[in-house]
């Protein structure tokens, strides 16, 4: 006995142990993360802005430490629980196990590493940590084997307390009762936010909510290419009595570029948003939509579940942002928070204190669930007065994939994926109109329903090239977003008006064929609520033509805009792996220490706006320039827009013979001054 007891190790050298097995399993975790993350964040290519040595002392620094913090205290905690297991086995069985408790200690903290790995391969298969085809993610009797594995567990624990809980009291059973209290607390905090939301009602409101409902790359017809229709029932279901613009486009085919359209009625030349993650400094927004309807007493929050490409905050006109962290953290941990633990914890209640980075955020797709993000925006979202809700749902943008879903490898999987994803940020969309309708909002209101962009998915129709283009030409146009002037259905949007409640918009529900663009958006909004235009915007307001549809035969000789964004040779090949992405773009990018936001280098940017395309286009006709790749002057292209076959212009079109080409000409070089050669420079025809 005595010799057993000499084995017994002291209370703090078994903590020191489980602690130890705790920090190995986080240690070999990040081993393995930054095995990986050298494939993807190659060291000797990366950009100084992500680099770790530069971001000691900056925001980026502290929000990495913050979450290094929390990883920490996730082991912790594991080596605890692990810990108070073991003592909770010597309390069950004092004759056979108190004298073994190291053995104890390694065989349950074995145990729970396990469950952690098995439940992230389960549930994350995207996760570095998961297999291509894993055992954990099929069924045995239909239910998965982690759960039969959970179960178990919690039996065996249910098996330990029964007899301790027979026995007399002692101070033994405090360990026990404090366990069960413990791991109730954790449980609770572990539950989704939304459970513990005290609801905000809007009232009776005078004055009518604005709401905004952007769907990121939602295609304008609703299909998917060489698969049909998209399932979108609930979006259907808010076309039927919405006013919709069947001919809408955004002027760049890119988040940040459009919703500052959106936000401002101005292009992105005047803005000077011409790429996402543009410099602050370098932005001319003016007064925001928020800005004005704040002056009018209105509350304007923006939401969002991904930021990493749109780097927007309250400078911009909001009283408040429910969104993922902005900055270069998002771009890190979207790679480096893929651990079992975090992936674990991030879609819990706990995850939104512990790794806000990761909590409800499409841009981690690993451990992102779409109702993770209607249930911080009910737990956070308060209605009190008129409000202007900006909320932009991201589901259907590339990868197209959530937690428990695996990355689409090849163009037929794309349109798969594609579909899918739009059939779940449906039923996303209808969750958040659920939401507003419960706390009174569509009492009275207006809600726009838009995309910020479409998606070409290699259809015959998202190409105008496909009879005259070279075979690069073809596929450049063919792929993803803002890539190609000359691909429709990358900057044609959609676009929809409809009234809740008192509120009502002029004209009757229906389907408009009218040359609009998303920089219309703040102007109609604005007038609706203020009754006037806003002043210095580049939109139109589109109520006076809903009041009087006759005067939309205006809108015959309309001229928009639209352009590409910077595209890496991996974007235009429609590669989309991250590795190759950063790479090739890493040296155009920098970190602003203040903020810890990812931005273009301004001395880039005459380099990326020479090769830009940019197009004018009609209700029938499209003018598109698109530059040399040798530094030449560009090719123009000229076209019908629903029947294209592109034709080249050597020069300024003769107006007598060709005068709808000519007022393009002279319309595209008018909207992009400086940046084209100008009519003169060119032969004429």
């Amino acid at each position: 006995m005595a010799d057993m007891q000499d084995r017994k190790l002291k209370p703090w050298a078994e903590v020191a142990l489980s602690q130890l097995l705790a920090l190995t399993f986080m240690a070999a975790c990040l081993w393995w993360v930054q095995r990986q993350l050298e494939l993807v964040l190659p060291n000797n290519r990366i950009t100084a802005a992500l680099s770790i040595e530069n971001a000691i002392g900056t925001t980026l620094g502290l929000q990495l430490t913050g979450f290094g913090g929390a990883l920490l205290l996730c082991h912790v905690l594991l080596g605890l629980a692990a810990y108070s297991l073991a003592r909770l086995t010597q309390a069950a069985f004092p004759g056979n196990a108190q004298a073994r408790p190291a053995w104890l200690i390694a065989g349950w903290f074995a145990l729970l590493a396990g469950m952690t790995l098995a439940a992230n391969t389960t549930w994350h298969p995207a996760s570095i940590f998961s297999a291509e085809e894993s055992w954990w993610r099929r069924e045995l009797l239909g239910v998965q084997p982690v759960r039969l594995l959970a179960g178990g567990v919690a039996i065996s624990i249910l098996l330990l307390v029964l007899p301790i809980l027979r026995r007399p009291y002692r101070p033994g059973r405090r360990l026990v009762i404090a366990s069960l209290s413990g791991a109730v607390l954790a449980a609770a905090f572990a539950l989704p936010k939304a459970m513990f939301a005290a609801s905000a009602n809007a009232g009776a409101v005078t004055a009518p909510h604005v709401v905004i409902i952007g769907i990121d790359s939602l295609r304008n017809d609703l299909t998917v290419p060489r698969r049909g229709n998209a399932t979108t029932p609930h979006i259907d279901d808010f076309l039927t009595e919405a006013t919709r613009f069947s001919d809408a486009t955004s002027p760049l085919a890119r988040t940040y570029p459009s919703w500052m359209a959106i936000l401002t009625g101005r292009h992105p030349v005047t803005t000077n948003a011409r790429y996402n993650l543009m410099p602050r400094a370098d932005v001319r927004e003016g007064e925001t939509l928020a800005d004005a309807l704040r002056a009018r007493g209105y509350r304007a929050v923006y939401a969002t579940d991904k930021v990493r490409f749109a780097n927007f905050d309250e400078s911009f006109g909001f009283d408040e942002l429910i969104t993922p962290t902005v900055g270069a953290v998002d771009f890190l941990l979207g790679y480096a928070g893929d651990n079992p633990l975090v992936n674990l914890v991030a879609s819990t209640r706990a995850g939104g204190w512990l790794f806000p980075s990761n909590y409800a955020n499409r841009g981690a797709y690993v451990t992102y669930r779409p109702r993770q993000f209607v249930e911080r925006l009910e737990n956070e979202l308060r209605i009190n007065g008129p409000s202007f809700l900006a909320i932009h749902l991201t589901l259907a943008h590339w990868p197209y994939v959530w937690a428990g879903m695996k990355i689409p490898g090849a163009p037929p999987d794309y349109r798969i994926a594609y579909g899918v994803a739009v059939n779940e940020v449906d039923r996303q969309f209808h969750a958040v109109m659920q939401l507003l309708e419960e706390r009174g909002v569509l009492d009275n209101a207006i809600v726009v329903l838009l995309s910020d962009h479409g998606e070409a998915l290699g259809a015959d129709t998202d190409s105008m090239l496909r009879n005259t283009g070279n075979s690069r030409e073809i596929w450049d146009s063919l792929w993803g977003h803002g890539t190609s002037v000359l691909s429709l259905h990358q900057y044609g949007v959609m676009l929809a008006i409809r009234a809740y409640g008192r509120a009502a918009i002029p004209g009757k529900p229906g389907s408009y064929e009218w040359p609009v663009t998303l920089e219309d958006v703040r102007p109609t909004l604005e007038q609706y609520v203020t009754g006037k235009m806003p002043a210095a915007v580049d939109g139109i307001s589109l109520l006076p033509l809903l009041a009087n549809p006759g005067d939309a035969k205006s809108l015959a000789t309309r001229v928009r805009f639209t352009e590409t964004d910077f595209n890496t040779p991996s974007t235009l090949a429609g590669r989309y792996e991250a590795s190759g992405l950063i790479d090739e773009a890493a040296v155009y990018y920098e970190l602003e220490p203040k903020s810890g936001w990812v931005q273009i280098r301004s001395n880039r940017l005459p380099e990326l706006i020479a090769r830009k395309q940019r197009a004018a286009l009609s209700s029938q006709s499209l003018l598109a320039a698109i530059p040399d790749p040798a530094g030449g002057p560009p090719k123009y292209l000229y076209t019908a827009r629903h029947n294209p076959l592109p034709r080249t212009l050597d020069g300024p079109p003769d107006a007598t013979r060709d005068p709808e080409a000519r007022r393009l000409w002279d319309a595209l070089h008018a909207r992009f001054p400086g940046e084209l050669p100008a009519g003169s420079d060119l032969p004429r025809m």
